[in-house]
């Protein structure tokens, strides 16, 4: 008999003598093999000893003041002879009575991969991005215009511009130069030239996969006691490293198209088609501006700046000499003139709110409107915030003045604060035009956290498990395998209990996206009878085989597969976001990858909006694709749109075929054990590892194991990887007992 300690936080916690404590791991289990984030729980009771009630602060007592909170999770560790066997957490169920009195506390104790399940529950991915400000951008002719031709729109490769489209049609035709058409041939600047092209309001931005695992990362870290981690080195699969010989290059080049609405992107104060004017530079006055605005006799008391866009900067420094609290507040006043209405906002760009909003104003070019704004750079932040003018005329203009607060308290003679206030007025104004900011919170498709990663799994084959550092290291179920060390469990094994058992679960398995509503993949549908890029009947695919019993499983992604298309006689691809009767549409979330590629014989035209119709070249832009130079995200083989040959390394071939082959292999079985494991590999084994029974090499399927007798039940898939033997895996034996 073991002896099995468990400790909850730092302290050693009273068990039960008769309480049986067993534990069941799977990573992979050829009745589910589309499971992720596999783990393990167990549910046990404590004895209401004093120990417990002191951990648990006397639960049953309500009146207790400060006591144990049940709805969080408590780090907790199980050791077996005083060795650490597992990490984990508990919860607190409740606490059984008997004639009024603690008998027993319910608790249950969960494996770390179960917390991340826990902690990402019912997390939206427009929440992870809400609190971050990171990737939001202006929406403008330029910013667009480089996110199509570079990956690095924000320095970091997070965001680009695919060439897909969400309401327009794109052609491309020498012959013809027809104002106003998104014909994406390029004319030569001169007396033929046309406005016609790529119009910046035709594309929406797209998020690198990369970046959402970040913000996954920093979302946990600033929600919960402890935060996600996941391991970027190895053989992660989220190894981007490119010089890494485990570098995976088609995880690296995958975004997501950002597209919550169909048609075109977002609104502004007054609807589609207002006209947005930012106040983008202001002359100084020549007294009491800025500089002297910011310094006492002490020093500098505030830092200020105009950035990009019409985007102004402030921050409080405070006067720690006088015991000073600066502030700052401002005033936007405006005169509008040329009939109708019109609108005005003061935004705070940092954290995407709106400080002031003053709508259905009348330009009557005499009336003053006066909004305010508080509070902007204080407790030592920086605050960027912008002015903001909309109007639906194109006959508006405006004249405005802008006032700056300079608020700090001071104690007086009598030790009470004592507000003081200077102002600084700027009257001289230059607007930039229309402008709309993407917050990328806003655009994210709906789509729990949790449904996003297990799409990524399914889609790839993934398991992930914690490992001893606190990083979550995901790989594919192939790359954890390869991990494994082999243990001779011959000598252990109850030669008088077993049974061999028949292993294909399933009569076939399909891999399957979302039912597409895109025009080219529906009329693919149409035709062929199957979904672009799915597989069925996979159990027939490369002689792996077929039988008559079992069910279908299938494996679903919550993605949806978009057919690209190649413009004829260029090397241009794009993507067309519209149902069967060319309107806009909304699709499900939608993966690709993007491969940034040159046009240079047939440069793409994008439409400046120059008044005299001329457009500029691309040559290089971001192309949406399902496929890398050697991979696709397909699961069945289909052909690549761009170079219309057949991709052979499908999601199939190169992430699920050699374990559904060794499943459905004839010979394939399934073997029963029962065996009393020895504690050195008890505590050892991993669920990558190999048992060899007999000579023979097994998959570990499942096991079950009593923690205080060491009794275990295993479930253990034939190997057929003779490959791993001609390499020398019994050299890898670590118990050759």
């Amino acid at each position: 008999m073991r002896k099995l300690q468990l400790y909850i936080g730092n302290e050693r916690v009273t068990l039960f003598d008769d309480e049986t404590v067993s534990l069941t791991q799977t990573i992979q289990n050829t009745k589910d093999i589309g499971s992720v984030f596999t783990d393990f729980s167990q549910s046990f009771n404590l004895p209401a000893s004093p120990v417990n009630n002191k951990i648990f602060k006397h639960y049953y007592n309500i009146d207790i003041i400060n006591g144990f909170d049940a709805s969080k999770n408590t780090n907790a560790e199980i050791y077996l002879n005083s060795v650490l066997f597992r990490k984990g957490y508990i919860i607190l169920d409740g606490v059984d009575l008997k004639a009024n009195k603690p008998n027993s506390y319910k608790i249950t104790f969960f494996g770390e991969t179960v917390d991340l399940k826990k902690k990402l529950n019912e997390v939206t991915l427009q929440d992870i991005f809400a609190t971050s400000t990171q990737f939001n951008h202006d929406y403008n002719l330029s910013n667009v215009k480089s996110g199509l031709i570079s990956n690095n729109l924000l320095g970091d490769k997070s965001i680009i511009y695919p060439l897909i489209s969400h309401t327009e049609t794109f052609f491309y035709n020498t012959l013809t130069n027809v104002a106003d058409s998104r014909n994406l041939h390029y004319s030569s600047p001169g007396t033929n030239a046309k406005n016609h092209g790529v119009n910046f309001t035709d594309l929406k931005p797209a998020i690198k996969l990369e970046y959402i695992l970040d913000r996954i990362e920093s979302y946990t870290a600033e929600t919960f006691e402890t935060g996600l981690l996941f391991e970027r080195t190895g053989k992660s699969f989220f190894n981007i490293n490119s010089s890494d010989a485990n570098y995976n290059e088609i995880y690296d080049k995958m975004y997501l198209w950002l597209s919550k609405e169909k048609g075109l992107l977002g609104k502004n104060y007054a609807g589609d088609s207002e006209n947005r004017i930012v106040i983008n530079s202001m002359t100084q006055p020549s007294t009491q501006g800025w500089n002297p605005f910011c310094f006492s006799a002490q020093g500098p008391v505030c830092e200020h700046s105009k950035i990009t866009n019409g985007i102004w900067r402030v921050k409080a420094l405070n006067d720690t000499n006088n015991n000073e609290t600066i502030i700052f507040d401002t005033n936007f006043k405006v005169i509008g003139s040329g009939g109708g209405t019109f609108s005005i906002a003061i935004e705070n760009i940092t954290d995407n709110t709106t400080v002031s909003f003053l709508g259905g104003l009348s330009a009557d070019g005499s009336t003053e409107h006066t909004i305010s704004g508080s509070d902007l750079g204080n407790e030592f932040n920086y605050t960027e915030f912008r002015y903001v003018v909309t109007s639906t005329s194109s006959s508006f203009s405006f004249t405005t003045n802008i006032v700056f607060i300079k608020i700090f308290t001071e104690e007086d003679f009598d030790g009470r604060p004592d507000l003081n206030s200077k102002t600084s007025t700027v009257t001289s104004v230059s607007p930039t035009g229309s402008l709309q900011r993407i917050i990328v919170s806003d655009q994210m498709p709906e789509l729990l956290v949790l449904d996003y990663l297990t799409g990524l799994f399914k889609t790839f084959n993934l398991t992930a498990f914690f490992q001893s550092d606190g990083k979550i290291m995901v790989q594919t179920l192939d790359s954890f395998y390869e991990g494994g060390d082999a243990y001779d469990v011959t000598q252990y094994v109850d030669a008088n209990s077993s049974s061999v058992n028949y292993a294909a679960p399933y009569k076939e398995i399909a891999f399957r996206n979302v039912k597409p509503k895109t025009l080219l993949a529906s009329n693919f549908l149409e035709i062929n009878g199957k979904t672009f890029g799915d597989l069925e009947n996979s159990t027939t695919v490369d002689g792996v085989g077929t039988t008559d019993r079992g069910s279908k499983y299938i494996i679903q992604t919550p993605f949806e597969k978009v057919i690209f298309e190649r413009l004829s006689n260029t090397n241009i691809q794009w993507g067309y976001s519209v149902d069967k009767d060319q309107e806009p549409i909304l699709t499900a979330p939608l993966i690709f990858v993007n491969e940034r590629t040159f046009t240079t014989s047939t440069p793409i035209s994008f439409t400046d909006g120059d008044s005299l119709g001329i457009a500029s070249s691309i040559i290089i832009y971001n192309r949406p694709s399902n496929s890398s130079t050697l991979k696709t995200i397909n699961f069945g083989t289909e052909i690549d749109e761009f170079t219309l040959t057949v991709k052979q390394n499908t999601l199939f071939q190169d992430n699920y075929f050699k374990y559904i082959k060794g499943v459905f292999n004839p010979k394939s079985r399934i073997t029963k054990l029962k065996a009393i494991l020895p504690l050195n590999i008890l505590l050892n084994y991993s669920l990558a590892d190999r048992f060899i029974v007999n000579g023979r090499y097994y998959n570990i399927n499942s096991i079950t194991t009593n923690l205080q007798t060491g009794k275990s039940e295993l479930e253990l898939l034939n190997n057929f990887d003779e490959d791993l033997r001609e390499l020398g895996l019994q050299n890898q034996l670590q118990y050759q007992l």
